[in-house]
């Protein structure tokens, strides 16, 4: 399990949706070789969490962004940060429009619910977004930190665009944890695809600077 601070993506973000961010971003993946998965524990998460200095409590929430199509792997991340934090802490799930065809938000979360009942009311929110800056978040991505996640996986991190409800006095204090899927071995001849899309998107400014 990895975490990597992007707070340059935050202004990329600030950007790309004319918005402005509050607190910490940091973008949260599993190796690659990772397949076999067994058990995550809350004792991985803290230090984790501890190795970036990254404290939880009333007046330093923490945010989650995590795909609405789940997996055991993420379920079980969502109970276990959901047991350490519990009300200081968010779980947001979020996915891409043109993917879900005419299904809600709401409707997505109850067959979760159905799918996976360990989750029923742990879930704070879902959104469904356009994915009109799916390839200018991956790019971006790409070019400045060599991190090659599916392009459909920045939807994760675009959620942070929605700015819920900070449950924080000063929203600074909030940290923001965008879990993301990285391309395997088998993806690699999509790559360059994907990473023209992006280039080619009317947007194709993709340095520190902005």
């Amino acid at each position: 399990m990895n975490l990597l601070p992007i707070p340059w993506m935050k202004q990329k973000l600030e950007v790309l949706y004319e918005t402005n961010l509050y607190g910490n971003l940091y973008i949260m993946y599993t190796d690659l070789n990772f397949k076999n998965y067994t058990n995550i524990t809350t004792s991985i998460l803290l230090d984790l969490l501890e190795d970036y200095n990254i404290n939880v409590d009333r007046n330093s929430p923490l945010y989650i962004y995590l795909p609405l199509e789940l997996d055991a792997f993420t379920r079980d991340l969502i109970v276990n940060f959901k047991s350490l934090f519990k009300e200081n802490l968010c779980i947001i799930l979020g996915g891409y429009k043109n993917k879900f065809n005419n299904e809600t938000e709401l409707d997505i979360v109850e067959n979760l619910y159905i799918k996976y009942p360990q989750l029923n009311n742990i879930i704070d929110y879902a959104f469904l977004i356009d994915d009109s800056k799916c390839y200018e978040i991956f790019t971006s991505l790409s070019d400045t930190q060599r991190v090659y996640i599916k392009p459909e996986s920045s939807c994760t991190i675009s959620g942070v665009t929605l700015n819920y409800h900070l449950k924080s006095l000063n929203p600074n204090n909030t940290n923001h944890l965008a879990f993301v899927s990285l391309m395997d071995d088998c993806e690699n001849g999509n790559f360059l695809d994907c990473y023209i899309k992006g280039f080619t998107n009317n947007n194709n400014n993709f340095n520190y600077n902005l």
